[in-house]
C-alpha cells in the first residue's frame, strides 16, 4: 500500500475546478466529432471516478455550465488537468499528453449548458431556512461535522456551499430521508481488506485494473495493488437517515436552508 500522508486542505473532493464563478467561458475553438469522442474515452479513464458522467457529480462543480474560479480559456482548462490544483485533491495528471488533454476539454465543451439541474415538480414542503441553519449545526443533526458550507467539514463529504444551485427541493429531503436511494458517482464508499486481514474504508477517488485509490477515513490518499487484496468492494455510504431522527417539518427546515445555498460566498 501507498500512503501519502500530506494533509489536504478542506476543500470539495476532487473538485477539478471547483466552485462557478461569474464570468462565461466563451466558445474558442470548434471541435471534431473525433476529438469529443476521444475525449470521452479519456475523461471516463481519468475523471469519471469523481466527477460522473456527466460532470456533475461532485457538489458545486458542474463541468458543464462553462463558468469556473480558476479557468477562462482552453487553455486554462488543459493547464488545471496535467498540473492539477496544489494543495487540493485535484491532482496532476501526468499520463496525459497535451493532446489527450486537450480532447478530455473537447468532451467538457460538448456537455450540455447549464449542467445538472433539471426541472423536477415534485411537490415537498419547504420549511424556514433560518431554523434549517441552526438544525444543521446543531447537536441534533450534526450535518456540520462532516459537510461543510463554503469550508469546514471533511474532506470525504462533500461541501454544500452551492447546494442549491445544484440539487433539486426533492432530491435534497431524498438524500436526508434515504441517502442511498442516490449515490453520486464522485461520493461512493469503498471498503479494501489486504492479505494480512486489515480493512480500510474510504471514498473511492478512482480505479483501474490493477488498482485502487481511496480517500481514507484519516483524510489520506492510499493506493493499493489489488493483487495484493483478499477483498474490495463498494459499500453503503456512512450519510445516516433521518426519517427517524426529525420530524416532517424539520426536515423542511433542512431543505430550505440547504436550498438557499446557491455559492454566493466566495
Amino acid at each position: 500500500m501507498l500512503t501519502f500522508t500530506n494533509t489536504w486542505r478542506r476543500l470539495l473532493p476532487c473538485a477539478l475546478f471547483l466552485v462557478p464563478c461569474t464570468f462565461g467561458w466563451a466558445q474558442e475553438h470548434s471541435y471534431a466529432p473525433s476529438d469529443i469522442e476521444n475525449g470521452r474515452g479519456l475523461y471516463q479513464a481519468n475523471c469519471l471516478g469523481c466527477h460522473g458522467n456527466n460532470g456533475d457529480a461532485v457538489e458545486g462543480a458542474n463541468l458543464s455550465t462553462g463558468r469556473f474560479r480558476r479557468a477562462s480559456a482552453d487553455e486554462d482548462l488543459i493547464r488545471l488537468i496535467r498540473e492539477g490544483i496544489p494543495n487540493t485533491l485535484m491532482v496532476p495528471k501526468t499520463n496525459l499528453s497535451y493532446g489527450d488533454t486537450r480532447a478530455i476539454v473537447a468532451f467538457l465543451r460538448s456537455l450540455p449548458a447549464g449542467g445538472g439541474m433539471v426541472v423536477d415538480n415534485r411537490d415537498v414542503q419547504v420549511g424556514d431556512a433560518a431554523r434549517g441553519e441552526a438544525l444543521f449545526y446543531s447537536a441534533q443533526t450534526r450535518c456540520s461535522e462532516c459537510h461543510g458550507v463554503n469550508g469546514g467539514g471533511n474532506l470525504l463529504s462533500p461541501d454544500l456551499g452551492s447546494v442549491g444551485a445544484t440539487r433539486t427541493p426533492y432530491t435534497l429531503q431524498q438524500s436526508m430521508l434515504d441517502p442511498m436511494a442516490e449515490v453520486r458517482v464522485g461520493q461512493r464508499f469503498y471498503q479494501v481488506t489486504d492479505n494480512s486481514g486489515s480493512t480500510t474504508i474510504g471514498l473511492l477517488l478512482n480505479q483501474d485494473t490493477h488498482s485502487v485509490q481511496l480517500l481514507n477515513e484519516s483524510e489520506q490518499l492510499a493506493a493499493y495493488d489489488k493483487d495484493m487484496l483478499s477483498s474490495h468492494s463498494f459499500i453503503p455510504s456512512p450519510m445516516p437517515s433521518y426519517q427517524d431522527v426529525l420530524s416532517p417539518a424539520e426536515i423542511a427546515d433542512l431543505v430550505a436552508y440547504m436550498i438557499s445555498l446557491k455559492g454566493d460566498t466566495p
